[in-house]
């Protein structure tokens, strides 16, 4: 793939991670909805735009154009973080709970 796909892919997987749709998203890089469309469909967009959305994300250009997670794992990686994001507004006790069945679990994965 590239660089350009890169673009496309990093930029949907950050989408996902957010949990955003294509408005908010678009909202928060300030481009224009098409616009947006345009880069996920291939990653073409100008130098101009593409520096932008960096800044917006504070991530250097470079990371956006690299495969730094293969693609077949971002959805994967989206889920996670909402079970995190779960996890996190349980009470105290209701975390100790899950937190021993995982362990559990994690024993019976590892005999």
């Amino acid at each position: 793939m590239n660089q350009c796909g890169h673009f496309a892919k990093s930029l949907e997987a950050i989408r996902k991670i957010n949990n955003a749709n294509l408005t908010e998203f678009s909202e928060e890089l300030d481009i224009p909805k098409s616009t947006l469309q345009d880069i996920l469909k291939d990653g073409n967009t100008s130098l101009h735009t593409a520096l932008h959305i960096a800044g917006r994300l504070n991530l250097p250009l470079s990371t956006l154009t690299g495969e730094m997670i293969p693609t077949e794992n971002l959805d994967a990686l989206a889920a996670l973080l909402r079970y995190f994001e779960w996890f996190s507004r349980l009470s105290g006790e209701d975390q100790k709970t899950v937190t021993a069945h995982l362990r559990a679990i994690t024993e019976v994965l590892q005999k």
